[in-house]
């Protein structure tokens, strides 16, 4: 009897291992997922500031200029423009740099010195028009952000920026020196 029953395992398990096991299908769903990456980035147009040839100790800005509002402005601005060129709000950062060229000038937070010279800004969500005085803030070091000088600016919006710069009041050369002004773009939360 014992040998029967095990014969008979035997054979159901050869039967087992030849035919193909029963499948029974499922219903199946889809789920369809889209994203889109979020682009932060901006223009700086024109991009170029030229205050031109100044006395030691002279203070000039980009902003427009105005006897009584504005004496150190220029009678052909040079403002800059940044527009949010990105896919969300922005919030906007600002640096400057140290003037090379020759003999360095270091940036001072206050107050012009022997090749020492301060640099400053103003962002606004209109452009200077010479009516009513500008006010500069100055940078208390080069090479450091100054964060959310512009908040929130959505997409394609614009921010005017003006640069103001006070000259060393001695120097020890007299050669050309560029300073680098970098406007940074940084998602608003």
């Amino acid at each position: 009897m014992k040998k029967r029953i095990l014969a008979l395992v035997a054979v159901l398990a050869l039967i087992g291992v030849l035919l193909p096991a029963a499948v029974f299908a499922a219903d199946e769903g889809t789920v369809s997922c889209t994203v889109t990456a979020t682009l932060v980035a901006l223009t700086v147009e024109d991009g170029s500031v030229a205050y031109g040839t100044l006395a030691l100790g002279a203070t000039e800005n980009t902003a427009y200029y105005d006897a009584s509002d504005n004496p150190d402005g220029m009678v052909s601005p040079q403002t800059q423009i940044i527009t949010n060129t990105g896919t969300v709000a922005e919030d906007f950062n600002v640096m400057t740099s140290n003037a090379i060229g020759g003999t360095a000038w270091t940036l001072h937070t206050t107050t012009p010195g022997a090749n020492l010279f301060t640099h400053a800004y103003n962002i606004a969500a209109s452009g200077y028009t010479g009516t009513g005085g500008i006010s500069f803030t100055k940078w208390a070091a080069a090479d450091a952000y100054v964060l959310d000088v512009a908040t929130s600016v959505a997409t394609s919006g614009v921010r005017y920026l003006e640069l103001e710069i006070g000259m060393p009041t001695s120097a020890t050369d007299h050669t050309q020196h560029t300073i680098t002004v970098t406007v940074q773009a940084a998602q608003s939360s």
